[in-house]
């Protein structure tokens, strides 16, 4: 009898350890465990069966249908939570922009995932100026939590939008259309200058994209649009074999690139050849001979943040488009536009700087910048202080290492890391390197934006 009571307290006290060590998982803990979860797969698809298509969309949220943009927050926000198979998961990532949203949604002190990666509104009390900020390939609206701050402080309302596909699981992007995407984008532009007296767009990477093809599909733009903000703008992908994903993604059995623990829980990290398709040919349609008769280019100011070792876009094909679009507006309206470029000036093209304003910022030896080998593709729009992707955040991007197991773990442990982006000279150091998550000129850029703003307003 007493061994049996032994016994029994012994079983009630490991599951109760199993019960408490549930109960303390969350986005932070769980990056332990990236080796069986890139093996596993746990995250990489989403609660839906995998590969299924809903009425031949990746999202249930008919824009077509939507009334409002309050309506499209709501059933985006249902659908991620129906979904995402972390959805529920506590994540103790507090930024200021889900503290204000938290206290308009009666939200507790600590986020879960869905709240942290859903589409938001930072909302004004009048309907004078708002900008609507559109994520990247594989992103979600956390990547402007940050942002969203700045442009709320400067008295707009600030609208974000998920790209379907988004903020679920990686498995979502197995069948996505680009399609899908410029729908979405319109919904958002046309809804945002249907309530708003004068609008910004703002685009991250393949959101940039979005907006370019959306302006270039009109022949007149409305008034109310003021300016564009592009950070690391999609334009050409940076391999030169990138247009075969297309052709790839259609032979049975071959879906994925990189397959990744998908830890991250603001952008995945496994990445389907059909997502690499869609970008594409997004892309075909801003830049390249094929297209340049007939899409229509406007007197809109630009602010764009590029890096010249961006690993991801061929930033040479971004300079480009620039360019062009510039050429199309008088030399007074030429002038209220910006480029900052991360990068050596002499590589930038001669005429670029007679169009725009270029800054190519200086790096001393005090500065954040100073420890960093190149700005990373998916660094412009964050904080250092962000919480997940700043200096102090526990997430690190190791992608990169992903085929070669021991350069992944002492990327992902090691004390002594080098932050850059995965250029082939980063890649052959003799420190293990961690793709840079935020941008080291942060303030300096939102200096520069200010100046944007009241130049364009």
């Amino acid at each position: 009898m007493k061994n049996l009571n032994k016994y029994a307290l012994l079983l009630l006290c490991l599951v109760s350890s199993l019960s408490f060590a549930q109960w303390r998982e969350d986005c932070l803990t769980i990056q332990n465990d990236y080796v069986s979860l890139i093996e596993s797969g746990k995250y990489r698809f989403s609660k839906e069966i995998a590969n299924e298509v809903v009425n031949g969309s990746a999202s249930n949220v008919n824009f077509e249908k939507l009334s409002s943009f309050q309506q499209y927050l709501v059933e985006t926000y249902q659908e991620i939570v129906t979904k995402n198979p972390r959805a529920a998961m506590p994540c103790p990532i507090v930024t200021d922009t889900y503290q204000q949203l938290a206290i308009k949604n009666q939200w507790s002190n600590t986020p879960n995932i869905s709240q942290l990666v859903a589409p938001f509104e930072l909302a004004q009390n009048n309907n004078d100026k708002a900008i609507i900020l559109i994520h990247g390939l594989t992103d979600s609206p956390f990547s402007f939590h940050d942002l969203s701050q700045f442009f709320f402080q400067q008295g707009f309302t600030v609208r974000t939008l998920l790209l379907p596909g988004h903020a679920i699981a990686p498995s979502e992007l197995l069948n996505v259309e680009y399609s899908e995407w410029q729908q979405a984008a319109k919904f958002a532009i046309e809804d945002t200058l249907n309530d708003y007296q004068q609008v910004y767009l703002g685009g991250l990477s393949t959101g940039g994209a979005l907006i370019f093809d959306y302006l270039m599909q009109q022949k007149q733009v409305d008034e109310k649009i003021k300016g564009l903000f592009m950070w690391s703008p999609a334009s050409k992908a940076k391999n030169d074999l990138a247009w075969l994903a297309k052709y790839i993604d259609v032979i049975p059995f071959v879906d994925w690139i990189d397959l990744d623990a998908d830890i991250d829980f603001a952008k995945y990290e496994s990445f389907p050849y059909n997502a690499a398709a869609q970008v594409d040919a997004i892309m075909r349609l801003v830049v390249g001979k094929e297209v340049s008769a007939s899409r229509q280019l406007h007197n809109i100011p630009l602010f764009v943040v590029a890096s010249e070792h961006d690993q991801t876009i061929d930033t040479e094909h971004t300079l480009q488009l620039l360019l062009e679009w510039q050429l199309e507006s008088p030399l007074k309206q030429m002038k209220k536009s910006v480029l900052i470029y991360y990068g050596d000036n002499s590589k930038l093209p001669t005429k670029l700087t007679n169009v725009m304003k270029v800054i190519v910022p200086e790096c001393s030896a005090e500065s954040l910048c100073s420890d960093i080998f190149d700005v990373a593709h998916i660094a412009t729009t964050n904080s250092p202080d962000n919480p997940h992707y700043g200096i102090k955040g526990q997430y690190r991007n190791c992608g990169h290492y992903i085929n070669e197991p021991a350069s992944y773990q002492a990327c992902k442990n090691n004390k002594q890391v080098i932050k850059g982006e995965v250029t082939e000279a980063n890649l052959n150091r003799n420190v293990p390197m961690q793709r840079l998550t935020y941008n080291p000129y942060y303030k300096e850029m939102l200096m520069e934006m200010s100046r944007f703003l009241k130049a364009t307003n």
